[in-house]
């Protein structure tokens, strides 16, 4: 027979065989003892047998109503699980958050966002997931993820976009006379060994700009994909390159730093953003951890103007 009991009707058994009582059921309940009967009644009419054998014991469960009393215990605990997720999911906390992050801010300014978020929500769980921009905007699109910070130049139109600009500035070895100045241009960087991120990104063809605007042609010596790598570089003394304030802060925080960091001019940004799908709605969890994200981003930016920016 197909069951078509109602929750009500459980919570009552349920009840009833706590107590061994009707009556003490229904005062647990808060609800009078025949309507306590009559949802007994009702559920044994739909399960097809008899739960209670009444004598001058009291009320006596019978050897069916044992083992259904086992499932009927299973199913109110998950509702009430469920009840727990509900409520979780209403006010942002269950769920898990999955956040994706460009390589030069995952290590970085993602932990600080996420920990400042935790702290004030400490029952979140998060994922944070490192990818190259290009892959994080067509997942993010696509809903694989909540949301994520990518270089701006990367963005596809099934996003929407918050843009933030950082300042960048030039690495240079400590030694080399240039990392004295206050400020340097591209008349400067002649006969310098440079060094860059590889020819098509934002970085190499702004800086690659600058210097046709001098009528010099940029000739880096050194490529690598990463803005850690190149600062490395430039540690081990072996050139100059124009590098991102995250990564700039993160090597002269180190105590094996062997670079200083100089303005240039043309003033060079480094284009990011924070973006979410178009055709997939943010999750309450993830409309409340965007403002700790955005806040981070607009700091740097407003960071790096007032170190970086020439003249600063």
């Amino acid at each position: 027979m197909k069951l078509r009991h109602n929750l009500r009707q459980l919570q009552i058994f349920q009840e009833v065989v706590r107590t061994g009582s009707l009556s003490q059921a229904a005062r647990r309940l808060a609800i009078t003892q025949p309507a306590v009967s009559t949802a007994i009644t009702n559920l044994e009419s739909e399960v097809g047998f008899l739960l209670f054998r009444r004598n001058h014991y009291g009320t006596q469960l019978t050897p069916e109503a044992v083992h259904l009393a086992e499932g009927v215990d299973k199913v109110l605990a998950s509702v009430g699980h469920l009840d727990e997720l509900t409520d979780g999911l209403r006010d942002g906390h269950a769920g898990k958050l999955t956040v994706a992050s460009m390589p030069g801010l995952s290590p970085t300014v993602m932990p600080r966002v996420m920990a400042r978020y935790l702290v004030d929500f400490p029952d979140s769980r998060l994922s944070l997931q490192t990818f190259s921009s290009r892959k994080i905007a067509e997942w993010v699109a696509e809903g694989q993820f909540d949301l994520g910070v990518i270089e701006s130049d990367a963005a596809i139109e099934e996003l929407v976009l918050e843009e933030y600009r950082l300042c960048m500035a030039l690495a240079v070895p400590e030694g080399n006379p240039l990392a004295e100045k206050a400020s340097l241009n591209p008349a400067d960087l002649a006969g310098e060994t440079i060094i860059t991120l590889d020819q098509h990104h934002q970085s190499t063809l702004k800086l690659a700009g600058a210097f046709q605007q001098v009528g010099m042609t940029l000739q880096a010596s050194i490529e690598t994909h990463l803005f850690p790598s190149v600062a490395m570089l430039v540690n081990e003394g072996l050139g100059i390159a124009l590098i991102d304030p995250v990564t700039a802060e993160a090597m002269l925080a180190r105590r094996d730093c062997h670079l200083r960091i100089v303005p240039f001019t043309p003033t060079i940004n480094l284009d990011v953003a924070l973006v979410t799908s178009r055709f997939h709605p943010v999750s309450r969890q993830g409309q409340r951890f965007m403002p700790y994200l955005a806040a981070e981003l607009a700091a740097w930016q407003q960071r790096s103007q007032d170190r970086y920016a020439p003249g600063a």
